[in-house]
């Protein structure tokens, strides 16, 4: 390998550079007891000279690229990061031969070494050339340095960086980032409940997860998860079961991701068997912000899981099963109007009861529905952007309903934040009161405009660079439909869930906000809370056997992250309180959950068996709420459980 006498000149030390030196604990301990001693008698010395150069591709600089100076002499490691012109500095260097290795996702990565012998005052100056991963090479223009051939001419240390830097998520903080010493990453979680009295209730959860880079510069991630809660060969009236999931993530590109996604649960409430089995598999590109392009298929069966846990038995049928496709474009205004269209179909067929009709005495029934949406926006000034379109239901059933809304949306550009106001009314549409196949189950979290006759919403949103975001939001809605939306749906140990029916309104307030608040501290929050009036529709009182449906419901969750001592801790509180009442009696669905959690990096005391990053994670969850096997009672769960995590 050449050395490279780089070009010497004079300039001023810039302290952009932030130093990360790893030294040997021996050599640290030496130098801080001898720099000690000799502020005594002796004065300063002047610093060591620095490093500085440029990073360019065809000419062009590049920013935010990683910039890993190997010292050969002492094994010391600093990283830096290039400025928006493509400029990098260490401002002190002690003289020595050096490693120089920038890299960056999506460009190969590219090795100078570097004899830095220059003297005080004065820098090294070096310039680096990227290529970028398949791109074209200039005639005559050598073979870019692969990943794959820098492994047997650079340290471990090295290899770790770059492994870093190919595996963690670019918005992800460094100590957040997944350490290993090949081009492959992964995560071992366990945890159990520790305090259980006795097997019928315990619960275990294990979770792996590997991710990495590909030669051709892909990047994948492979996780799976198992829980099981409880022992089935234990008689009892409680619920048991085992839940399984596995995922496969491929990123081609930066912009580009592939995922299929399995997972199967079984249950048992009680002697009431039931299970819920997913499969999906997803395409997603999205080459700028606002600008986004999306595929997804889904199919899913179940078996008594969403009618074992319904309030009321005749909600839902006995065993269902949709096959759901969904596609999403989207392009944001410039000097030209942006664009945006989504579309989401769905078959479902299900077995509505006991009849002399259908395999197992169940009567089958199926039909379609969809969900469509468009719109265009144009910016109508610098600070104030305009949204028109239609949002479109179409439900298949014994008769045939529809629903057209128009949808404007006005936002403002405040500077430091953006104010927008939205609002949906349905003009058109046609429902006789016959019910579907199966009410429309969805998550607290979802958009419900499609399944809304009139919806209204203010807010604002803040963001500051990566690490301060903030929004505030009020909105009201008027359901068409009977919905089902639940809050976490794990539907293993968490089955808590809102009913919005035809008529209801629906009024929201969230919040949410994350921010870094010091070099030490970092937060984010998230808080809803919602009422639902006891207005229902006569259609959907005689199709439910409801006739009033009053409530409200909150959730909250935050996250705390100590960065000196590597604890995080994590809160998340949901509640319901609801009233549904049928003509003989008021079903009541109330429930409350709250989970602690915190995770410990053992790292910060020296402990990393095997050479991995070892957490030591300890939860506490207690939730209270409806029993499955006996609606007319409620029961109380509380659970403690300890685990270990591991980064390898």
């Amino acid at each position: 390998m050449a050395i490279d006498f780089a070009e010497i000149y004079t300039s001023k030390s810039d302290l952009r550079a932030r130093h990360m030196r790893r030294r040997r604990i021996a050599t640290a301990l030496s130098t801080l007891l001898l720099s000690a001693a000799a502020r005594w008698a002796f004065a300063s010395p002047p610093p060591a000279p620095p490093i500085s150069g440029v990073v360019r591709h065809l000419e062009s600089p590049v920013s935010g690229v990683l910039v890993i100076f190997y010292n050969l002499g002492d094994s010391s490691l600093t990283r830096a990061r290039t400025a928006a012109d493509g400029t990098f500095v260490l401002a002190s260097a002690p003289v020595g031969v050096y490693d120089l290795i920038a890299y960056k996702r999506g460009f190969e990565p590219a090795l100078q070494r570097l004899w830095h012998q220059a003297a005080a005052e004065q820098v090294s100056a070096v310039s680096i050339a990227l290529t970028r991963k398949g791109g074209r090479l200039a005639p005559g223009a050598p073979e870019p340095t692969t990943i794959w051939d820098l492994r047997d001419r650079l340290p471990s240390d090295v290899l770790r960086e770059l492994a870093i830097e190919e595996t963690a998520d670019g918005s992800a903080a460094p100590k957040e980032r997944v350490q290993l010493n090949r081009i492959i990453a992964g995560e071992l979680k366990t945890i159990t409940d520790v305090g259980a009295q006795s097997a019928a209730g315990s619960l275990s959860r294990a979770a792996l997860g590997l991710h990495g880079g590909l030669p051709n510069g892909w990047r994948y991630g492979i996780s799976g998860d198992y829980a099981r809660l409880g022992d089935s060969d234990i008689p009892g009236e409680t619920t048991t079961g085992n839940a399984a999931g596995l995922a496969l993530d491929v990123a081609p590109s930066d912009a580009e991701q592939v995922r299929l996604s399995t997972r199967l649960n079984t249950l048992s409430f009680g002697d009431s068997p039931a299970h819920i089995q997913a499969h999906a598999v997803s395409w997603s590109r999205g080459a700028e912000e606002g600008h986004v392009e999306s595929v997804a298929a889904r199919y899913v069966e179940e078996t008594n899981l969403y009618r074992a846990t319904a309030l009321g038995t005749t909600l839902f049928p006995v065993a269902s099963r949709t096959w759901e496709l969904n596609g999403r474009y989207g392009r944001p205004a410039s000097d030209s109007p942006g664009v945006e269209v989504a579309m989401t179909y769905r078959h479902r067929e299900a077995a509505v009861g006991p009849s002399g009709v259908g395999a197992q005495g169940a009567f089958f029934q199926s039909a379609p529905d969809a969900d469509l949406a468009a719109s265009t926006s144009v910016r109508l000034s610098d600070r104030l952007e305009a949204r028109g379109g239609v949002v479109a239901r179409y439900l298949g059933s014994s008769s045939t309903a529809y629903g057209i809304a128009p949808v404007a949306t006005l936002r403002y550009d405040l500077g430091p934040a953006t104010v927008y106001v939205r609002g949906l009314y349905r003009v058109a549409g046609s429902n006789d009161g016959a019910p579907t196949v199966m009410p429309r189950v969805s998550s607290v979290e979802d958009n419900q405009e499609p399944a809304a006759t009139q919806s209204y919403a203010i807010g604002l949103e803040r963001k500051v660079g990566r690490d301060s975001t903030l929004l505030l939001e009020a909105s009201q809605q008027r359901m068409g439909e009977l919905v089902r939306a639940f809050f976490e749906g794990d539907f293993l140990t968490d089955f808590d869930s809102v009913y919005l029916l035809d008529g209801n309104s629906v009024r929201q307030y969230r919040a949410s906000m994350q921010q870094r608040l010091s070099d030490t501290l970092a937060t984010s929050v998230s808080v809803r809370y919602g009422s639902i009036d006891g207005q229902v529709t006569a259609q959907g009182a005689a199709n439910y056997g409801i006739a009033s449906n009053r409530g409200h419901f909150w959730s909250a969750r935050a996250s705390i992250e100590l960065l000196p001592t590597r604890t995080g801790i994590a809160v998340l509180v949901h509640g319901i309180r609801q009233d549904l009442e049928k003509p003989t009696a008021i079903l009541a669905n109330d429930a409350d959950k709250l989970a602690l959690s915190v995770a410990q990096d053992l790292s910060v005391l020296g402990l990393t068996p095997l050479g991995a990053d070892w957490k030591l994670l300890l939860a506490f969850e207690t939730a209270r709420g409806v029993t499955v096997e006996r609606k007319d009672e409620t029961s109380t769960a509380n659970r403690l459980l300890g685990g270990v995590a591991v980064s390898f």
